[in-house]
C-alpha cells in the first residue's frame, strides 16, 4: 500500500489534513520521504490496530515479507505481552503519546527487544489511527543481562591464604587491635581504638552492609556458629577491594567473634578468572551506547560507571563525587528546577526518568534521558541507585523538526492553524485587545481544477506574498487552509480595523500571474474581536470565519464583522445543506418564469426559468443561498438536470393549452460542464419531450469560460451543432468577455443589470451599452438587457436601439400557470416596478432581541439577534428581523426594550405576513405583559 493510499484509508474527510503530533500531512508527496528515510522502523496503524503503512526498515527488522506485514500488530508480538501492548495502543488512540519497551517476534520466531513510541494520528480533533516508531535494542539488552549473569557466576576457590585477622567484642562493640587490620585500613592504633560502628560501616560497600548485618545478628543470637560472606571494603588506598569474610564465635566466650578476611585476588586461579570476567564486563559496558552507573545518594559518590558516562559528560567529577554544584553547573538553567524535583523524588525512594540538557563551554548542547532505580537496604533506607543514561539529542532534533513542520504550512511557509491558535492564546494571556481577520481569495478550487495543483501552489504562494507585503511587523499572519488566511491586528495598531480591511480589499484589483494567465481574486474578509466576541481562541477563529462565510455570499469583494445573528445564519446554512439533499424528492423545488420581451411591442420573445425552494421551516429560500450549497457537492448535477426536465415539461403543457412556444433559457452551473456527458443529457431531454433544439437556451457565466477547460469547449461545440442556443450572462461585468465571443459559439449576450441601474444618468454606461449593441450587430448576436424596472430605463434602451429587454417593468418571475396566460396573451405592457412593491414598512416599531432556544427538540445557546416589534395581540407578536428564522419547529425568547422598560416572552413563529414574522405566544399569560408594554409606549407618543 502506498503512503498516499494509507492516508486516504485513514482519512475521514476529503478536506481536513491528518496530524501527527501537530505535523500536518496536507501534502503526502512532501512528507513521505521524511518517514522513508528514517533510520528506525516507522509504521501506521488504523483504529483497529492493523498496519496500513510502513517504511523499508520494518520488514528488514522483523524478516517478514511486505504483504505479510499488513496485519494486526498482535501477530508480531508474543502472546503473553498482548494485553500490555494493547493497553499502550489504546492510550495512543485516546490521544496520548506513549514510550515503552516490548518484544517482537522475528519470522524465524526468535525474539527482539524493541523500544517503541506510539503517537495519535488526528483529523478534525478525532484520533483516526496511530503512528509508531521502533528501535531494535536487542543487543543492548542482552549485554546488560550478560553483565548480571557474569557477576552472579563468580565462584571463589577454597584454601585461600589469610589477609587480615582480628577480634570483635559484641558487648563493647569494639575491634581489638590487629596489625594486619591497621595496615589494611591505613589507621593508627589509636584511630582503630576510637573507630565507631558508623565509621566502620562507611568503609563497607552499601550493597554488602545489610547482608553482613543479617549474618552477624544470626551469629550473635546463636542461630549459627559461623558464616562466610563476600564484601567490598575500602582499603588504605581508598579503593574498594573484594574480600571473603569468615566469622566464628569463641567456644570460651560467646561474645568474642573471630574475624578473618581473605584476599581473593591473591589466589592465582581466582585472580585470572576475575580478571577475565572484569575484562568481559568492561568490553560489554564499553560496547553499550548507554551510560550505566551506581551512585550513593547520601554522599553523591559514583560507586561504578561505564565508559558511556564519560562520553556523555566528557569529564568526571573530582573524587568521583557527583555533587549538585558539579551537576547543576553543567545543566541548562531551564532544567535545574525539574532536576531538583527529580532528586527529591529519588530520595523518597521512587524510581523515575528525566530528560535534561547539558551545556558545554563551546556552545554545544546534549539532550540526556536518565532513568534512576533506587536499591534499598533491609531497613528500608536507600543504599544506592542504578542509573541508565542515553544521549537523545538526535531524537530531540527530530521532535523539534516535527514541531517546526507541525507549526508551519509547507507551501506558503506561514504559521499554520495550530501556531495561530497558540499565538491567540499568548495575546489573550497578555490581555492585549486585538481583532481576528479571516481572509479568503476564493479561487483555489477553480485553479486546481482548471490548471492543476502545481498552479494552485503558485496561487497560494502569490496570495500569501501579497498579504505578507501588506502587513507590518506587529501584525501576525497565519495560514488557515486553501487560499484562506488569518491576520491578528492589535488594537494599538496605527490604523483602525475598518481601514485595514478596506486596504486588504484593494488586493482584488491587483492581477496575480499564474503561468501565462493574469488572474483576479474576489477578496472576502470576516472580523471578530477580543475580548468583545469571545475569550476563547477557538471561538474567536470560528466567529471570524462565520463572518467570512457571510462575506463570501456576496458576488463582490466585501467585509463583514461578526455579529451574534451570524450563529443562527450558520445553523440555518447547515440545516439547508442537509435538507437540500431531499428537496427534489420532497417536491420543495419549483420553477418560476420571467418573460423576455421586444423593447417596442412588448411581444414575448423568450423566457428564463428560475429555480426556487419553498422550505417548510425556513420559508422561501433565495437561490443565492442554496445554489452555492449545491455546487459545493454533486447536488448541482441532479438539480440542474431537474431544471431542464421541468422546463421541457412546462413547454409541453403550454403547447397543449394552445400557446405558441418561445425559447426558454436555463442557467447552467460552471461545474456542470466539467462532468462528461452533459451534452448527451440535453440531447436525450429534447428527444424525450420532442422539442426543437432552438427552443432551449443555456445561460452560462464568465466563471465557466475562464476555466479554459477542453471539456467546456467540446461540450459547447456539440450543443451548438445540435441547435441549442448559448447565452453569455452578465455580459460586460467581467474582464475578458470580448475574448469569449471569439473563442466560443455564443448566440446571445445578456447585458448585465448594473448598466440598467445607471443608464439614465451615467453617460459612460450609455456609451458602453451602445458599444455592446454595435458589436452584437456586427457579430450577428441576439441582445437582451436585464434589470429594466422603470419607464425611463426602457426609453433609454429604446433610444440606443436595444431590441429585447427583461425586467420587473414588464413582469416579475411568475408561476407556470401565470406564464401560460402570458403566452396565450403574447403581449405584455410595461408597469412601473415601484407599483408592484407593497408598502410593508410598519409605521410603529420598538427595538428588541430574539434568541432561538430550541429547534426540532434540540436545545441551543445562541446569542441574541436584533428585531423590530411592530404590534401585538392577545395571541401573536408581529416583528421584522434581518436574520432568517425557521417556522413552526422552533422556540424563541424575545426581549423588548424601551428606555428603562423591558419585557420578555417565549414564542414560536407560525407564519410570515406582509414581510413580518408572526410569533405565537407560548401562553396567554405571556402576552399580557407585552400588551401592557405596547399600550404604555403608544400612550406616551
Amino acid at each position: 500500500m502506498t503512503f498516499f493510499d494509507a492516508m486516504q484509508r485513514l482519512s475521514r474527510s476529503s478536506t481536513s489534513p491528518l496530524l501527527i503530533g501537530g505535523l500536518e500531512l496536507s501534502h503526502p508527496e512532501r512528507v513521505e520521504p521524511f518517514f522513508q528515510q528514517n533510520t528506525d522502523a516507522v509504521f501506521f496503524f488504523n483504529h483497529l490496530g492493523e498496519i496500513v503503512y510502513f517504511n523499508e526498515n520494518l520488514p528488514r527488522m522483523l524478516g517478514y515479507s511486505e504483504d505479510t506485514l499488513y496485519n494486526h500488530f498482535a501477530i508480531f508480538s508474543p502472546p503473553e505481552q498482548n494485553d500490555s501492548v494493547t493497553a499502550f495502543f489504546e492510550r495512543a488512540l485516546a490521544g496520548e503519546t506513549v514510550h515503552y519497551t516490548a518484544q517482537g517476534l522475528h519470522i524465524d520466531q526468535h525474539r527482539l527487544t524493541l523500544k517503541i513510541t506510539n503517537m495519535p494520528i488526528e483529523q478534525d480533533g478525532q484520533v483516526v489511527g496511530v503512528y509508531g516508531i521502533a528501535r531494535d535494542i536487542t543487543r543492548e539488552k542482552q549485554l546488560e543481562d550478560d553483565v548480571v549473569q557474569i557477576r552472579s557466576q563468580l565462584k571463589l576457590r577454597e584454601q585461600i591464604p589469610e589477609l587480615v585477622v582480628f577480634q570483635y567484642d559484641a558487648l563493647t562493640r569494639k575491634i581489638e587491635s590487629s596489625a594486619s587490620l591497621i595496615n589494611y585500613l591505613g589507621f593508627s592504633q589509636l584511630e582503630l581504638k576510637q573507630l565507631s560502628n558508623k565509621q566502620l560501616h562507611k568503609r563497607i560497600h552499601p550493597r554488602d552492609l545489610d547482608p553482613l548485618r543479617f549474618q552477624m545478628i544470626r551469629l550473635l543470637e546463636g542461630e549459627v556458629d559461623s558464616f562466610e560472606q563476600e564484601i567490598s571494603l575500602l582499603n588504605a588506598n581508598q579503593q574498594y577491594q573484594l574480600l571473603r569474610l569468615k566469622a566464628s564465635r569463641s567456644n570460651e566466650d560467646k561474645n568474642q567473634i573471630s574475624m578473618v578476611l581473605y584476599d581473593l585476588s591473591e589466589v592465582s586461579e581466582a585472580r585470572q578468572q576475575l580478571k577475565l570476567e572484569r575484562e568481559q564486563t568492561k568490553e560489554i559496558y564499553e560496547a553499550l551506547e548507554a551510560a550505566i552507573s551506581q551512585i550513593d545518594l547520601s554522599t553523591g559518590r559514583i560507586l561504578f560507571h561505564s565508559k558511556g558516562f564519560f562520553q556523555l559528560f566528557e569529564e568526571l567529577p573530582d573524587d568521583l563525587i557527583l555533587s549538585e554544584e558539579w551537576l547543576f553547573g553543567r545543566l541548562d538553567p531551564r532544567d535545574i528546577s525539574a532536576m531538583k524535583r527529580f532528586i527529591k523524588r529519588l530520595m523518597s525512594g521512587k524510581s523515575g526518568m528525566i530528560q535534561y540538557r547539558l551545556l558545554f563551554p563551546d556552545g554545544r548542547l546534549k539532550w540526556i534521558e536518565d532513568q534512576q532505580i533506587p536499591v534499598f537496604r533491609l531497613d528500608g533506607s536507600i543504599a544506592y541507585t542504578n542509573s541508565i543514561m542515553h544521549d537523545i539529542t538526535l531524537q530531540k532534533e527530530y521532535e523539534e523538526r516535527l514541531q517546526q513542520l507541525a507549526m508551519h504550512d509547507s507551501v506558503t511557509g506561514l504559521p499554520n492553524r495550530l501556531a495561530l491558535t497558540e499565538t491567540i492564546k499568548d495575546w489573550m494571556q497578555a490581555n492585549t485587545a486585538f481583532s481576528v481577520l479571516s481572509i479568503a481569495f476564493n479561487r483555489i478550487s477553480d485553479i486546481n481544477n482548471a490548471f492543476g495543483h502545481a498552479s494552485g501552489d503558485q496561487w497560494l504562494q502569490a496570495t500569501s506574498a501579497l498579504l505578507s507585503t501588506s502587513k507590518t511587523a506587529e501584525v501576525f499572519l497565519g495560514h488557515l487552509g486553501g487560499d484562506e488566511y488569518t491576520m491578528l491586528i492589535p488594537s494599538s495598531f496605527k490604523k483602525d480595523i475598518t481601514s485595514c480591511a478596506e486596504t486588504l480589499l484593494q488586493l482584488s484589483t491587483k492581477p496575480i500571474l499564474i503561468e501565462q494567465y493574469a488572474l483576479f481574486a474576489r477578496v472576502s474578509i470576516g472580523i471578530s474581536r477580543f475580548p468583545d466576541d469571545s475569550n476563547n481562541s477557538v471561538e474567536l477563529i470560528k466567529h471570524s470565519y462565520t463572518a467570512l462565510r457571510r462575506s463570501r455570499r456576496e458576488n463582490h469583494s466585501t467585509v463583514h464583522h461578526y455579529a451574534s445573528n451570524l450563529d443562527i445564519d450558520y445553523y440555518r446554512r447547515y440545516r439547508l445543506e442537509q435538507d437540500l439533499h431531499y428537496a427534489i424528492e420532497r417536491d420543495q423545488l419549483f420553477l418560476e418564469y420571467q418573460p423576455k420581451v421586444d423593447s417596442w411591442t412588448g411581444k414575448i420573445i423568450g423566457l428564463e426559468a428560475l429555480i426556487r425552494w419553498q422550505h417548510p421551516e425556513w420559508g422561501r429560500i433565495p437561490p443565492n443561498d442554496f445554489i452555492p450549497l449545491a455546487e459545493e457537492s454533486a447536488l448541482h448535477i441532479a438539480i440542474g438536470d431537474w431544471v431542464v426536465e421541468t422546463a421541457c415539461q412546462a413547454m409541453i403543457n403550454w403547447s397543449r393549452a394552445g400557446a405558441e412556444l418561445v425559447p426558454i433559457s436555463v442557467n447552467v452551473s460552471p461545474k456542470r460542464f466539467l462532468i462528461p456527458g452533459f451534452e448527451h443529457q440535453i440531447e436525450q431531454a429534447l428527444t424525450t419531450y420532442k422539442l426543437s433544439a432552438d427552443l432551449l437556451e443555456l445561460e452560462i457565466t464568465e466563471a465557466a469560460l475562464i476555466m479554459d477547460d477542453p471539456n467546456i469547449s467540446r461540450t459547447l461545440e456539440h450543443l451548438s451543432q445540435l441547435g441549442v442556443r448559448i447565452a453569455l450572462d452578465d455580459f460586460g461585468k467581467g474582464y475578458s468577455s470580448m475574448v469569449y465571443l471569439q473563442r466560443y459559439p455564443i448566440n446571445v449576450i445578456k447585458i448585465d443589470r448594473q448598466f440598467a441601474t445607471h443608464i439614465v444618468e451615467d453617460r459612460k454606461a450609455q456609451a458602453i451599452v451602445k458599444s455592446i449593441l454595435y458589436m452584437a450587430t456586427e457579430f450577428n448576436l441576439a441582445v437582451i438587457a436585464e434589470g429594466i424596472e422603470t419607464l425611463q430605463q426602457l426609453e433609454m434602451f429604446r433610444s440606443l436601439n436595444c431590441p429585447n429587454i427583461q425586467g420587473y417593468l414588464f413582469s416579475r418571475p411568475v408561476s407556470a400557470e401565470v406564464m401560460e396566460s402570458f403566452l396565450l396573451r403574447e403581449v405584455l405592457y410595461p408597469i412601473e416596478a415601484c407599483s408592484l412593491a407593497p408598502d410593508t414598512v410598519p409605521r410603529f416599531s420598538v427595538h428588541g432581541k430574539i434568541k432561538m432556544l430550541k429547534h426540532q427538540n434540540q436545545a441551543f445557546d445562541f446569542s441574541f439577534s436584533d428585531i423590530q416589534a411592530h404590534r401585538t395581540s392577545t395571541r401573536h407578536l408581529y416583528f421584522t428581523t434581518k436574520t432568517p428564522l425557521p417556522l413552526q419547529t422552533a422556540t424563541f425568547e424575545v426581549r423588548l426594550v424601551e428606555g428603562i422598560q423591558m419585557v420578555s416572552c417565549t414564542l414560536s413563529i407560525i407564519a410570515i405576513e406582509q414581510g413580518q414574522y408572526v410569533g405565537k405566544y407560548a401562553t396567554v399569560q405571556e402576552a399580557e405583559p407585552v400588551l401592557r408594554f405596547f399600550q404604555s409606549l403608544r400612550y406616551t407618543e
